[in-house]
Parts: structure tokens; sequence; C-alpha cells
């Protein structure tokens, strides 16, 4: 009994989705931050930027005025690589790509979580501000960053 053998992985198009997919990510889950009254620390995006820059090169980053565009490239290759990883698994899993509509929001969660893991082990973890902040967090990754990804992947995925 002969069974199928999955369809080979086309490395060319995980390159343009990752791409694609990271970037509208990326600027999707800034816009929501940067616009959302949700959040009670609204401190607008170059002190996201320059928060992240400081997350990763530490404290010092502060009175750096580069220190928000250190933090924007962070944030995109942090973009890309998650999308990277997402387009990669729906090109190897057929219920990802065929249900991104759930698969992209599920994943957003789960990029959430695993980047508060990061931020647990580099000892910059901060709890949520209020109840607030953390649905937010949520909305940002789900519905921002996780949807995007999942609809430009299967978008390109059909191309």
């Amino acid at each position: 009994m002969a069974t199928a053998s999955p369809a080979p992985i086309s490395w060319n198009r995980i390159a343009l989705q990752t791409i694609a997919a990271g970037v509208a990510g990326a600027i999707l889950f800034d816009l929501y931050l940067w616009i959302t009254p949700l959040a009670s620390q609204h401190l607008g995006i170059l002190a996201m930027w320059t928060w992240i820059a400081a997350t990763v090169f530490g404290k010092g980053m502060y009175p750096n005025p580069n220190a928000p565009w250190f933090g924007l490239a962070i944030h995109l290759v942090t973009s890309l690589t998650w999308a990277g990883a997402y387009a990669y698994v729906a090109a190897s899993r057929a219920y990802v790509r065929r249900r991104w509509y759930i698969s992209g929001p599920v994943y957003g969660l789960v990029v959430y979580l695993l980047m508060q893991i990061v931020l647990l082990v580099s000892g910059n973890f901060e709890y949520p501000h209020s109840p607030n902040d953390f649905v937010s967090a949520l909305i940002a990754h789900a519905a921002f960053f996780g949807l995007p990804v999942a609809f430009v992947v299967n978008a390109l995925d059909r191309g």
C-alpha cells in the first residue's frame, strides 16, 4: 500500500510569504498599538520602539537618540522570523493552510505567549498594567499580527 508523499516545499514561495506577511503583520501590529485607546501606558510608537531596543541592548539605550530605529529594526526582524515560521508550518501542514482564519489568530496568541517567555527569561517581563492592557496585547497579537500573517501567507499561496 503506497502512501501519498507531501508536496515538496517551495522555499522561494516561503521567502516571499515571509517578507510580505512579516512586514504586513509588523505594520498592522504597530498601528493597532499606536492608535488603540485600550492601553493605559499609551506612550507613542517611538517610545515603544525604544523599549524594544532597551529590552535587547539594555536600559542604556534610553538616552540614545537612535534607539527607536534600533527597536524598529529588531521589531521587523522579529516579525519576519515569526511570519517565516508560520509560512513554513502552513506549507507543511494542510490543515493550517485550509483554516488560516483560525490558525492565524491562534498562532498570534502562541507568539504572544512565547514572547512573554522570552521577556521573562531575559529579565524584562512586566505584568500588564491593567486588564485592558492584557486584553489589548491579546487582540494585537491575535487580530493584528497572527490574522494578517495568515491572510497574506494564504493569499500568496494561491498565487
